[in-house]
């Protein structure tokens, strides 16, 4: 009996400025495998690593992973073939760094192994970006890199830009929950004219930054006014954490996704200073952590 296994990466949604449509793929994972059984009725899972009890708690027929496989099947125009899928989580959940995302990609994956005529990954996106809300986590897990994608009616336009292999990411992920739909409560329903204009600017700078490998930039172009100043007053020390990585010599920091993790980008000389710096803040005020080293994935997800 065959079993499929898939590798999906971590993702860093909104980098700074590119709120809801800029997204970094990491090179930290998450594996999903499936084994399909002719006599099966429903999907069966097990769960282990990060959030392993949490999940073995949840409802099975809610699960992502399940639910993605059968909008292939019904894609596809094929029946469902169930089986058990074994979950193996590396990257911590609920934290910004896409968890949900990689089990929504890894259920698309999976049973795009097993149609017989396999959606392309254009396809696979918007299906999606339709279970996620917004592209700006499950198009770089898809893809790979740095993804530029805006979500319409009925496609997902997208565009995927390497990254420099000289920039690297500094992660700390604080034992602080930060709920997605509590992070966008508090977000505003307006902002002043010029902070969006400066939005808007940032954002170009920080793509043009990367495609020309000016780093430097960095310190400005990850400054953000639309979610960054609201969503960093549900992470306890977080200025000081950003501050403690330029410190150490990163070129900027911002929240990952919707928090709580922080993540720096920084050169490869100071990657691990960075992060330490960054784990020392939360340390010393009694807050448990775990830091990351990490690059992009330049691959996106696959079978492995």
């Amino acid at each position: 009996m065959i079993t499929i296994r898939v590798q999906v990466p971590a993702t860093s949604a909104n980098c700074g400025p590119g709120f809801d449509c800029l997204g970094l793929a990491l090179n930290l994972y998450n594996i999903f495998s499936f084994t399909p059984d002719p006599n099966a009725t429903e999907y069966t899972y097990t769960f282990e690593g990060f959030g392993a009890d949490i999940l073995r708690a949840e409802d099975p027929k809610k699960n992502l992973i399940g639910f993605a496989m059968d909008q292939v099947f019904a894609t596809a125009q094929e029946p469902i073939q169930y089986g058990h899928i074994t979950s193996e989580t590396l990257i911590p959940p609920s934290r910004g760094l896409g968890s949900s995302s990689t089990a929504i990609v890894g259920g698309l994956l999976l049973a795009n192994a097993l149609v017989k005529q396999p959606l392309t990954k254009e396809e696979l996106l918007v299906i999606a970006n339709r279970m996620e809300g917004h592209p700006d986590n499950v198009a770089p897990a898809i893809f790979g890199n740095l993804c530029c994608a805006t979500g319409l009616k009925t496609k997902v336009l997208n565009t995927v830009i390497s990254v420099p292999s000289e920039l690297h990411f500094a992660v700390v992920v604080p034992e602080v929950m930060v709920s997605t739909e509590y992070a966008r409560s508090v977000l505003p329903n307006h902002v002043p004219f010029k902070e969006a204009v400066q939005n808007v600017s940032h954002a170009s700078l920080f793509v043009t930054s990367l495609i020309t490998h000016q780093l430097s930039n960095l310190s400005v172009a990850l400054d953000d006014n639309l979610h960054v100043p609201y969503r960093k007053t549900l992470i306890p020390h977080c200025d000081a954490a950003f501050e403690a990585a330029k410190a150490a010599g990163a070129y900027g920091a911002t929240i990952s996704g919707s928090g709580s993790t922080l993540i720096a980008y920084v050169d490869k000389a100071h990657v691990q200073d960075a992060a330490d710096a960054m784990g020392a803040v939360f340390t010393a005020n009694g807050i448990e952590n775990k830091t990351y080293c990490l690059e992009a994935d330049s691959t996106g997800a696959s079978i492995i």
